[in-house]
C-alpha cells in the first residue's frame, strides 16, 4: 500500500518537474532578431537581411549610387557538396531617383532589369522589386533590413 502510494506521488513529481523544465527552459528565438538601427552605422554599405524570409541576404561595398552588391542565398548539398543554393551571385546596379537597375553578374545574357527601390535609411530599410527569380516569395517587392 505504502508503495503504491509512492509511486503514485514519485510518478506525479516527475510530470510537475518536467512540465516546469519545459516552460521554464523555452526561450524565445532570436535567429531573426534585428539589431537596435542605432547602433548600425548609416549608408548603404553592409549587410541587409530579407526580413520575411530571413533567407536571403545582399551586401553592398559602398555607398555610391552605382557598383556591385552581392546576393547571398544560403548553402545546400548539390550533387554531395556544400555549395551556394542557386542564384546565389553579384549584381551589378545603378540607383536612379525610386528605381534600381540591376545586371546579374553569372548570366551570360547579361540579363537584368529595372527595379522599384526605396532607402530608409534613418530605419535602415530597403525596399526592392524582387529582381531575382530564386527568391522564394510571392511577394513583388522585398523588404531588407541591416545586420551589420
Amino acid at each position: 500500500m505504502k508503495t503504491t502510494t509512492f509511486n503514485k506521488c514519485f510518478i506525479y513529481l516527475t510530470i510537475a518537474f518536467l512540465t516546469g523544465f519545459a516552460i521554464f527552459s523555452c526561450k524565445k528565438d532570436k535567429s531573426l532578431e534585428f539589431p537596435d538601427p542605432g547602433t548600425l552605422p548609416k549608408g548603404l554599405t553592409g549587410s541587409w537581411v530579407e526580413i520575411n524570409t530571413g533567407a536571403d541576404t545582399i551586401s553592398f561595398n559602398s555607398n555610391n549610387d552605382s557598383g556591385y552588391f552581392s546576393l547571398s542565398r544560403g548553402f545546400a548539398i548539390t550533387n554531395r557538396y556544400w555549395l551556394p543554393r542557386i542564384g546565389s551571385t553579384s549584381y551589378s546596379y545603378t540607383i536612379s531617383g525610386d528605381s534600381i537597375t540591376v545586371v546579374d553578374g553569372l548570366s551570360n545574357s547579361m540579363e537584368g532589369g529595372t527595379y522599384y527601390f526605396k532607402f530608409d535609411e534613418l530605419n535602415l530599410i530597403i525596399n526592392i522589386g524582387k529582381f531575382s527569380k530564386y527568391i522564394n516569395t510571392k511577394k513583388s517587392v522585398l523588404t531588407f533590413r541591416k545586420i551589420k
